[in-house]
């Protein structure tokens, strides 16, 4: 006999079933006396997957190498070497018996297949199907499916049950799958980062031209339609793409949630815990997502700090000052209540060119949000410190939109 080995790589997802399929077919060929075949797996790797409609690599998926081995059933030197099906034109539709060696492959490719003929019975009549057989001194003979048995001796019906590890062979894996997101689908961190960068570096959001892009959707929603949705402009996507310092803000980004694992907060350690690893399952996207614009509120934050460092009191107790400023902090404050009234406060703190901190506890309807460029003119209540910043604490503020400078 000769050795058959078919090696192929399914989905991890896919193990299970595959080995329920090749224990059902080896129970069938054992009905016919032949020799069951035996059933390897390595360890789960992750390999690329790409959209089945339109080819574009996604991510990975954790995936199995399956290696099917066994014998070739032989009798009297004569082995089943091939399948031809034929179509309604006369072709002829090779199929190698599953696991055939290289050498015989090759030499079942050569042979010329006769229309509607069967060397056993020597009738011609329409077939949809003849098989192959191959005698170890090379003679080739073409039979009919009933002729199969009585030629070869070899039992047909346990045959064609070996010919189903030639579909697993060829199959995906993914058994009834309708063309959905695989469950198991995991996507690269480096390339989700670099999405998202890009995505807001786009002034945070996209508006696109089409009419169902029209409506604002959240940045993490934005980033699964460049992943997922087979509907979104490809217009949108290059021009994500062509955003050369996405790839190293994302860098930057990773290196930042990286080094929060660990940390005392919940929000840091569950980023670095999605960044560490190569590849992020879709279901945490909002999470890891949403580490772009943490990096950026540190950034800020290191900014404004490294910048405090220069504070200093500015004007006199009761002096009316205007400056040009940044808001820097909004803080919601504990409402003070006035029999029915209930008054909202709010800390705001401002920040000049120079770095010099002014603080206002606002009790107005209105107040600027942070990052907003304003001029703010307020009296001096008094001189503080936060920290190791010196602060200039406002009273009776009045905060006006600057202006830009004229050219």
């Amino acid at each position: 006999m000769n050795s058959a080995a078919m090696r192929f790589s399914v989905p991890a997802t896919a193990e299970s079933r595959i080995r329920q399929l090749v224990e059902a077919t080896n129970t069938r060929a054992a009905v016919h006396r032949l020799t069951a075949y035996s059933l390897e797996f390595s360890a789960p790797f992750l390999a690329d997957y790409r959209d089945p409609f339109d080819g574009r690599l996604i991510g990975q998926r954790p995936t199995v190498t399956v290696t099917i081995f066994g014998e070739i059933p032989c009798h009297r030197g004569w082995t089943v070497v091939a399948r031809l099906d034929h179509d309604e034109e006369g072709e002829a539709i090779l199929s190698l018996f599953p696991g055939l060696p290289d050498q015989d492959a090759e030499a079942v490719r050569g042979y010329r297949a006769i229309e509607n003929f069967c060397h056993g019975c020597k009738v011609a009549r329409h077939r949809t199907a003849t098989y192959l057989a191959r005698h170890e001194n090379g003679e080739f003979r073409q039979l009919g499916t009933t002729c199969v048995e009585p030629y070869t001796g070899l039992p047909i019906k346990g045959l064609e049950a070996l010919w189903r590890f030639g579909t697993l062979k060829d199959s995906d894996g993914d058994g009834d799958d309708e063309g959905g997101v695989p469950g198991d689908l995991r996507l690269p961190v480096d390339e989700v980062l670099r999405v998202t960068a890009a995505i807001v570096a786009q002034e945070g959001r996209f508006y696109g031209r089409s009419e169902e892009w029209k409506n604002t959707l959240p940045t993490a929603s934005l980033v699964e339609s460049y992943f997922f949705d087979r509907k979104a402009p490809e217009e949108w996507r290059a021009t994500v793409d062509a955003d050369t310092e996405a790839p190293r803000t994302a860098a930057a980004v990773r290196e930042w949630a990286v080094q929060g694992y660990g940390s005392l907060s919940d929000y840091r350690h569950k980023v670095g815990q999605l960044a560490k690893p190569g590849t992020v399952d879709p279901r945490h996207l909002p999470t890891l997502v949403s580490a772009i614009a943490g990096w950026h509120r540190d950034q800020e934050w290191a900014s404004n700090e490294q910048a405090a460092r220069n504070s200093t009191p500015q004007g006199t107790a009761g002096e009316r000052l205007t400056v040009a400023a940044t808001v820097t902090t909004v803080i919601e404050l504990e409402e003070r209540t006035y029999g029915y009234h209930a008054q909202r406060r709010r800390l705001v703190k401002f920040q000049d060119a120079q770095g010099n901190v002014y603080v206002w506890f606002s009790s107005a309807a209105a107040v600027p949000g942070k990052g907003d460029e304003v001029e703010l003119t307020g009296t001096v209540k008094e001189h503080s410190t936060y920290g190791e910043t010196a602060q200039t604490v406002l009273t009776r503020c009045r905060v006006a939109e600057r202006q830009p400078a004229a050219a």
